[in-house]
């Protein structure tokens, strides 16, 4: 992988995706059950961190990744809704060289919505076969 970030394929995030997720994961709280016919819930942040990693994987960037050690720093900046599409920047950091010959390397993973607007941002440490540089 080079050094410049390379960008996730698109999802669109639709009120079934959103129903599905905060139904299967059992939330609770009224942000995300309001009372019928008012605006749709958002998507709960930790649903906005399991579709960032689906986009990473989708990108390819991360073929070589063989595990995800650590996500740290997740920081929320706007709203995921019905109707908004996201896709996910995926930024190298540093690294370094494991005594096995894999990588351990920091990553920055930055999604943003269909008019590039920040959504959230997370450093994702993750273990690759890749060699570091």
């Amino acid at each position: 992988m080079s050094d410049a970030w390379v960008e996730s394929p698109a999802l669109a995030v639709t009120d079934d995706l959103i129903a599905t997720l905060v139904g299967r994961a059992g939330y609770t709280h009224p942000l995300f059950n309001p009372p019928p016919g008012g605006d749709g819930p958002p998507l709960p942040g930790q649903g906005v961190l399991l579709l960032m990693g689906g986009l990473v994987e989708q990108s390819g960037a991360l073929d070589d990744a063989v595990a995800l050690l650590e996500l740290r720093r997740a920081r929320f900046l706007a709203q995921v809704r019905a109707g908004a599409t996201l896709r996910v920047r995926i930024e190298p950091l540093a690294g370094r060289t494991t005594s096995s010959g894999k990588v351990v390397r920091d990553y920055r993973w930055t999604a943003v919505d269909g008019e590039d607007r920040l959504v959230a941002e997370v450093e994702a440490v993750m273990l690759t076969r890749g060699r570091e540089g």
